[in-house]
């Protein structure tokens, strides 16, 4: 995927939809991610990027604890396979991330690794999630629109001018999907496609933004969910990891927090 011709793409169709002032400030608003999926045969996986497993860790990183209760370790990235298609969207070379939590508790805790320098570390109780190796593939998003529901919504959260000519375009009380429908709606809304996704905005979560006061200003970094991975979290929904931008661009993983999507 060429990074410049998706931008394109979405710049047009937010113009075509929602008219030249507004859609170009809609489209600036796109994020890089990936889709994940299990790695395999032609399809390769994005360096250690897995599912489950033993973490990878710095040599004498202690195994991460909420109290006296060890955490599981979820997945860990391989940023370095990922950065060139970020950007600016991973203002930091963190190397391995390991992201550890416990689903019920909404508790988490991401550690870095020097990736030259890493070793597997298994869990204090040897029980660990089944290892699925995974696939990244690139991808341009916007904000899942079942977050703002209405146009209007959009405009006010994102501080978007929506110029004098919008209500000759379109209803700004309208669903963003029903805009941007083709077939069915939201055909032409760019998001993941994918049930887990790394990076990029987030699919939707409920109830409500996992950070109403910083919409906008937190990175997605993961998002997991009941699908893949020796796991199931509550009503079969899905668990991300978010961290302020500021935290990330300081490498302060300790700030990321957990939103459980129920379904």
């Amino acid at each position: 995927m060429d990074h410049q011709s998706e931008m394109t793409f979405i710049r047009r169709v937010c113009v075509e939809f929602l008219g030249e002032h507004l859609g170009s400030q809609l489209a600036a608003l796109a994020r890089p991610g990936f889709g994940l999926s299990p790695a395999g045969g032609p399809r390769p996986a994005a360096g250690r990027s897995r599912l489950g497993g033993p973490a990878l860790l710095n040599p004498g990183t202690p195994w991460p604890r909420d109290d006296d209760l060890p955490l599981d370790l979820f997945a860990v990235l391989d940023t370095d396979e990922l950065a060139p298609w970020l950007g600016d969207e991973l203002p930091i070379r963190p190397g391995l991330l390991n992201f550890f939590g416990i689903d019920h508790l909404q508790v988490c805790q991401i550690v870095p690794a020097d990736p030259a320098r890493a070793v597997e570390v298994r869990p204090p109780d040897d029980d660990s999630f089944a290892i699925v190796a995974l696939r990244a593939e690139p991808s341009l998003t916007l904000p899942d629109p079942w977050w703002g529901a209405t146009l209007e919504d959009y405009i006010e959260g994102f501080g978007l001018d929506p110029g004098p000519d919008l209500p000759n375009i379109c209803d700004p009380s309208e669903q963003v999907t029903e805009l941007f429908a083709g077939d069915f709606p939201g055909e032409h809304y760019p998001t993941s496609g994918n049930m887990d996704q790394a990076f990029g905005w987030p699919p939707s979560v409920q109830p409500g933004d996992p950070l109403p006061d910083l919409r906008g200003e937190y990175t997605h970094l993961l998002r997991l969910s009941s699908n893949l991975g020796d796991w199931e979290f509550a009503e079969g929904g899905s668990l991300h990891f978010l961290i302020p931008r500021q935290a990330l661009r300081d490498g302060h993983f300790s700030e990321a927090v957990v939103a459980l999507d129920d379904g």
